[in-house]
């Protein structure tokens, strides 16, 4: 997987940062008035910091932190070649705590993220903490009930409750042809790939419906605009585009697409 690779100046190169996400943090900036370099935005769960190093060279001052410290150390050599040695990149401590003061940043992001946190309360509350008293953020992450499992590419082994028949479902794919051919299972055997799917589907997915995501960020004080359905792939979509757009059909049409497709959300700090 990427995270144990070193980040090379040629993989970088070729990286296609988040149109949307960009979108959001330079309408953020604009909207304050602010110039780019005057905007400190946090990558949370940046992995190897890619996206970090796309903001910066863009001109904002950017920082990631991630609660794994291997992508971390497989970042940072980039950023100090290419300059930026004031460590942007950095690790979540086991209690959830980084090493920022309080309001240390105007914008906070995550990207599919959101899914693989255990305990969404104390990541909240330590964005929060994180997140400038007029400052915002964005976030996207896969929908509850999307059809393909995005990590492990089976259909509806989420969806399935712990237990045999999610371990059988998963097994039943692997024999099919559909997993996600992790490095680290290379070479062993279906027993042993349903074992560490399995867990890694109990152990580091957990899927929320969307509804819970906003009342949890409506809870510590944050105001949430959901923008789902301006996305462009909603819009383009030759049926789900134009009902988009009728009053009539738009709300069903944006429960269908936050149930079953992506959650993409901003968030203002309003306390």
């Amino acid at each position: 997987m990427a995270k144990h690779d070193l980040l090379t100046e040629e993989e970088f190169s070729a990286y296609k940062a988040s149109v949307r996400a960009i979108q959001q943090l330079t309408q953020f900036a604009a909207a304050k008035g602010k110039s780019a370099e005057q905007v400190r935005v946090l990558d949370w769960g940046c992995g190897r910091g890619r996206f970090v190093l796309k903001m910066r060279e863009l001109g904002f001052d950017a920082y990631g932190v991630d609660i794994d410290p291997e992508p971390i150390n497989n970042g940072s050599p980039l950023f100090e070649k290419k300059g930026y040695d004031n460590k942007p990149l950095s690790v979540i401590s086991s209690e959830g705590r980084t090493i920022y003061e309080d309001g240390f940043f105007d914008f906070v992001m995550t990207d599919n993220v959101l899914e693989h946190v255990s305990n969404l309360g104390k990541v909240m509350a330590e964005i929060k903490r994180l997140t400038a008293k007029d400052g915002g953020g964005y976030h996207i992450f896969p929908a509850q009930r999307q059809f393909i499992e995005g990590h492990l590419f089976m259909p509806f082994v989420h969806w399935l409750p712990e237990g045999r028949l999610r371990k059988a479902v998963i097994r039943s794919c692997i024999k099919n042809g559909t997993e996600p051919h992790w490095v680290e299972v290379e070479g062993r055997g279906i027993e042993e790939k349903t074992r560490v799917y399995y867990d890694y589907s109990t152990d580091h997915i957990f899927y929320r419906p969307y509804k819970m995501i906003r009342n949890q960020f409506n809870k510590i004080g944050f105001k949430v605009s959901f923008l789902s359905l301006q996305n462009p792939a909603v819009q383009n979509h030759k049926l789900l585009g134009p009902l988009s757009r009728f009053s009539v059909t738009k709300p069903a049409i944006n429960w269908l697409v936050l149930t079953f497709k992506q959650v993409e959300l901003l968030v203002k700090r309003i306390d």
